[in-house]
C-alpha cells in the first residue's frame, strides 16, 4: 500500500475528470489549498485517484469510465448532484469507491473520500449503503440455476466490523472500538471479501445487511 495512503507523509496523487468545464474549475478551486492532494496531468503516478465531477452519475463521462476500468484498478470518487438508487449497485460495481454528493464537495471532504479510497476503503453516505442492500442481490456470484446462494455464516468479530463500517468508521476508528490491532481488521475484512467475493467494504456491508446480520 503507498505510503501517502498509511501515513500522509506525501500528497495522494488525484487525476480529475469533469463533465463540463464549470465542474472542472470548481473542483480545482475546492482544491487548491489542500496540501494532503495533488492534482496531476495523468494516471501514471503509483496510487492516482481518479476523481470524476457531473451532474449525474448518468453522465456519459461517469459511464464511460465505469466501462472501461479495468477490475484491478484503482477505484475512483464521485461527486454528483443526482444518483438514482436504482443504479447505484451498477455504479460501485463499475470502480466507484467513495460517493460526494455536489453540494457537501467542498475542500476537506473530497480529501476524506480520496484519503479512504487510497486506503482501499470506502466513503459512502449512509442512506445509499442501506439502499444498495436492496440491490446486493445483483452483485452476488449466482449459481447455475441464476439464483443467489444462501449467504455464508459470518463470524461475530466480522458482524461488529461491518456494522461500525455501515456507520462510517475508518479501519483505525473500528480497530479502536473493538479492542483489536488496525491489521486485524484489516485481515477480517480482506478474508471476507475473498471468501464471498466481495468487491469491497460497501459491498460487504450490504451483504451483511441482506442476509439479516444488521
Amino acid at each position: 500500500m503507498p505510503s501517502h495512503a498509511l501515513g500522509g507523509k506525501h500528497p495522494i496523487p488525484v487525476l480529475l475528470h469533469a463533465s463540463d468545464p464549470l465542474s472542472e474549475a470548481g473542483a480545482r478551486a475546492q482544491l487548491s489549498d489542500q496540501r494532503a492532494i495533488v492534482l496531476t496531468p495523468d494516471g501514471s503516478r503509483p496510487g492516482t485517484v481518479p476523481l470524476l465531477v457531473a451532474d449525474s452519475a448518468d453522465d456519459e463521462m461517469v459511464t464511460r469510465w465505469c466501462a472501461t476500468a479495468p477490475p484491478d484498478g484503482p477505484r475512483a470518487v464521485l461527486v454528483t448532484g443526482r444518483l438514482r438508487q436504482s443504479g447505484l449497485s451498477n455504479v460501485i460495481a463499475g470502480g466507484i469507491g467513495a460517493v460526494v454528493r455536489r453540494h457537501e464537495a467542498n475542500g476537506p471532504r473530497l480529501v476524506r473520500a480520496v484519503t479512504a479510497v487510497a486506503r482501499g476503503e470506502g466513503d459512502i453516505p449512509a442512506d445509499l449503503v442501506r439502499a444498495l442492500m436492496d440491490q446486493v442481490s445483483s452483485l452476488l456470484p449466482q449459481t447455475a440455476a441464476g439464483r443467489s446462494p444462501r449467504p455464508t455464516v459470518l463470524t461475530a468479530r466480522e458482524v461488529s466490523i461491518l456494522r461500525w463500517a455501515a456507520d462510517g468508521e475508518e479501519t483505525r476508528q473500528i480497530a479502536d472500538r473493538l479492542g483489536y490491532s488496525e491489521r486485524t481488521v484489516k485481515r477480517d475484512l480482506h478474508d471476507l471479501m475473498k471468501r464471498l467475493h466481495l468487491r469491497n467494504r460497501t459491498h460487504a456491508v450490504a451483504y451483511a445487511m441482506r442476509a439479516g446480520y444488521m
